[in-house]
């Protein structure tokens, strides 16, 4: 294009081809390079985000034996208190009384004394929503069973006595100890004490643990 020889039509024409020039790369810009850094800095975002998560991802599959480990050996555990060596007190015919007494009447025996009774002292609220409702994970899973025992004897043979139940079971504790005077002998004390066992409050978790630790073996 050849531009007007009248100096000042010749910057008129320089000053609107200046706009012009400027009126386009506004239009680029904003139009065409401004959309495709933005979609540039979102796509290098994306990729960003998917190579953490694909970090992430391989970390968790590299973990994951080493977690299913650890429950596995957790839930062994658990199963070998409970089921094996009965420590968490599981009922008889759904009588955990009969149990109690077997118990505290065995270990008496070996101790040369004699039971007077044993009564059940606490109230079993079984989960009524562990069958119908998934429960909370962080509930407890345990409840306090105890028995009150009433006998006479002597304090060297009461301490026996209790050594032998505690040592058979670290989950068993005695409590509200009472010793009294006995009036027909005074070598003997009348005592009356509380034996408390951990039990499952839903009975059915043994079985449910049993399941999960057979899923976990298959996975390893």
């Amino acid at each position: 294009m050849k531009l007007p020889e009248d100096k000042n039509e010749r910057n008129k024409m320089l000053g609107l081809i200046g706009i012009g020039i400027l009126g386009l790369a506004y239009v680029v810009f904003t139009f065409g390079v401004s959309p495709f850094f933005k979609k540039q800095a979102a796509a290098e975002a994306r990729i960003t985000e998917l190579g953490d998560m694909l970090w992430r991802s391989k970390k968790d599959i590299q973990t994951a034996p080493l977690h299913l480990e650890q429950n596995n050996k957790v839930l062994t555990h658990i199963l070998n208190v409970s089921e094996k060596k009965r420590q968490i007190l599981r009922p008889s015919l759904g009588n955990y009384l009969l149990v109690a007494t077997d118990i505290i009447t065995r270990h008496a025996d070996a101790a040369g004394l004699k039971i007077d009774t044993i009564n059940t002292t606490t109230v079993i609220q079984n989960d009524k929503n562990s069958k119908t409702e998934e429960r909370d994970p962080n509930a407890p899973r345990f409840q306090p069973y105890a028995v009150n025992i009433s006998l006479n004897c002597n304090l060297l043979d009461l301490m026996k006595l209790f050594n032998a139940l505690e040592s058979s079971n670290p989950y068993l504790c005695v409590t509200r100890m009472g010793v009294f005077n006995n009036p027909d002998n005074f070598e003997k004390h009348a005592v009356s004490f509380d034996v408390e066992w951990p039990i499952w409050i839903d009975n059915d978790m043994p079985l449910k643990l049993s399941a999960e630790q057979f899923s976990d073996e298959e996975r390893l």
